[in-house]
């Protein structure tokens, strides 16, 4: 009898020993990407939420495939609330099952519990994996200590002039469906104006009917191309995830992106007068006919985030300009001069002389406004450079060629009463040259679009390009940092400034977690190199870059403790390149 009771108290023992170690394992709450879920592609970071609070240096690992292959991640941080920790991939996670497995301590530093879950990655990540080192200056008191920034993608080799070329997958689409959609809302505003001012008889031919259907056609599917173009570049995403209209949502974030949705609402408004051209000249409906046209063609001019008023002004005016001269120098020679005609064809052309004439000066105007607010000067910048050919062309080859067509259609034109074969064929020969090489400068301009102006870079590009001042303070860590950057997508300059500690600082560390949902990849900007007071820069040019528009998480650690954490929002409007063209 004894002999059982001594079992029993030791069994009764032993047991109330053992229940608060099974108590203390913890466990996981929640995580991203959830357990059991499916993935597109390989997330940018991992988040775990455990049930009660851990204990400092979680252990987190993961591995793919079948075989498992491991996944190389960061350092894990374990959060304010004590309770989460991220950790971010520095190389994405190929396609198939990931597990994740962790193990923590309790804040005793006792162990707490250790699992796994998993979930499916459905498509390899198409970005490759980079890992850049380079120097950050300025920093005290060792200025030459390397920096890492992990990305997803290489990060855009920097052209020595202040420009740098766009990081986005899409930037070379953007680009040419940029270009179609300033064409071709030019040579359908153009075509309306020279109807309406010079020759209200041409929408009884069916040759005007057609060529604007045309048109109206190539600026609406170019139009769409390009906003999904552009969806893409600020969001990193493919351009054909990016079609669909219900993933446009990020563009109403950035002055660029909604003046590209603009643009093709209206152009698609349009439809109101293509499809009835005879509507832009009665009076009732005129003003309907040509203010949706117009309006697609104003937002040329809101290219960039930075722009001010004299910029979006000179802007619209320049677009305006361009498309009623280029627009309508197409219109005559694809239509008005296609051959011989009666006096309404002569009226047409003497007409668009006129009109021509004040687009030409408001263009060169409007041009020479924005060539000093954007270049201030500093033409030996690549930027600077396809400006000079731009303007050599316009100056030397286009106004000249301009010019002597207009006297000829003073001198000759305006004595006769009907179109002859041989003076249409004539006509149509200079005013072609006039509109070719129009057509070469709007794809200069397009091509500005991918370098970066003087005007626009802080201190012509020998200051850095930064937003607001972020502090981070955590008074338990004695820690009080700062930290600003471009808060741009593409490359950014980073300016991080420590206050306190004053010495004795080791491992500190700025993570850049990406936008919820986002299929970008984060940053970390580790080590940098200061053990105390002092300030580290980064430059565009050492490859920090953010790849999404949203709202970023900032993360600031020192050794792995995390001092305080924000969140910034990132702008659409690249740092790398200028957005939608404002014309020739």
């Amino acid at each position: 009898m004894r002999w059982c009771l001594s079992l029993i108290a030791i069994g009764f023992v032993v047991a109330t020993w053992a229940t608060p170690s099974f108590a203390a394992d913890n466990t996981l709450t929640s995580a991203t990407p959830e357990a059991g879920s499916t993935v597109e592609v390989s997330p940018a970071s991992l988040t775990l939420v455990f049930a009660t609070q851990v204990g400092p240096s979680p252990q987190v690992t993961m591995s793919c495939g079948n075989p498992g292959q491991v996944q190389s991640l960061g350092q894990p941080l374990l959060l304010q609330d004590q309770l989460t920790v991220s950790v971010a991939l520095l190389a994405p996670a190929p396609k198939g099952t990931c597990t994740v497995s962790w193990r923590v301590t309790d804040t005793n530093l006792q162990p707490a519990g250790s699992n796994s879950y998993s979930f499916e990655v459905t498509n390899d990540t198409v970005a490759t994996v980079a890992t850049t080192t380079s120097t950050i200056a300025g920093a005290v008191p060792d200025t030459t200590a390397p920096t890492t920034t992990s990305a997803t993608t290489a990060p855009s080799p920097d052209t020595g002039d202040g420009s740098t070329p766009s990081t986005s997958s899409s930037s070379g689409p953007l680009g040419l469906f940029r270009l179609l959609s300033n064409l071709g809302l030019a040579m359908v505003f153009g075509a309306l104006v020279v109807i309406v001012v010079a020759w209200p008889e041409g929408v009884e031919y069916i040759v005007t009917v057609r060529h604007l259907r045309f048109v109206w056609l190539i600026a609406v599917v170019a139009t769409g191309l390009f906003v999904a173009a552009l969806e893409a570049s600020q969001t990193g995403n493919g351009l054909g995830a990016s079609l669909s209209p219900t993933s446009w949502g990020d563009l109403v974030d950035t002055t660029s992106g909604k003046a590209a949705l603009v643009r093709l609402m209206f152009i698609l408004a349009t439809a109101y007068v293509i499809m009835r051209p005879e509507r832009v000249i009665d009076p009732s409906t005129q003003i309907g006919a040509l203010v949706p046209p117009g309006i697609a063609v104003v937002t040329m001019a809101f290219s960039r985030d930075e722009f001010g008023l004299i910029e979006y002004a000179s802007g619209a005016v320049h677009a305006i300009a361009m498309a009623v001269w280029l627009g309508g120098l197409i219109l005559l020679t694809r239509v008005v001069l296609a051959g011989p005609g009666d006096e309404d064809l002569v009226h047409a052309v003497r007409g668009f002389a006129r009109v021509s004439n004040a687009a030409i000066v408001a263009t060169l105007a409007s041009g020479a406004i924005l060539l000093f607010r954007l270049d201030r000067g500093a033409l030996g910048t690549s930027h600077g450079l396809v400006l000079i050919l731009k303007t050599v062309l316009v100056l030397l080859v286009m106004v000249p060629v301009g010019v002597a067509a207009r006297q000829f259609i003073n001198q000759r034109v305006s004595r006769v009463d009907a179109m002859t074969a041989p003076l249409a064929h004539r006509l149509r020969r200079a005013l072609g040259i006039e509109a070719g090489v129009g057509i070469v400068v709007l794809v200069l301009t397009a091509w500005l679009l991918a370098l970066t102006p003087a005007g626009l870079t802080a201190g012509g590009g020998s200051s850095l390009d930064l937003g607001a001042s972020h502090r981070f303070v955590n008074t338990a860590l004695n820690a009080d940092v700062s930290v600003a950057f471009s808060e741009r997508v593409g490359a950014n300059d980073v300016r991080i400034e420590v206050v306190a500690p004053a010495t004795g600082l080791s491992g500190l560390t700025v993570d850049f977690l990406p936008p919820v949902g986002s299929a970008a990849n984060g940053m970390t900007i580790n080590p940098i190199p200061l053990t105390g007071a002092g300030v580290a820069v980064l430059e565009k040019s050492d490859g920090f870059t953010l790849t999404a528009a949203g709202t970023w998480t900032i993360i600031v650690s020192i050794n792995g403790a995390e001092v305080a954490r924000q969140d910034v929002f990132v702008n659409g409007g690249s740092t790398d390149t200028l957005p939608p063209a404002t014309g020739t």
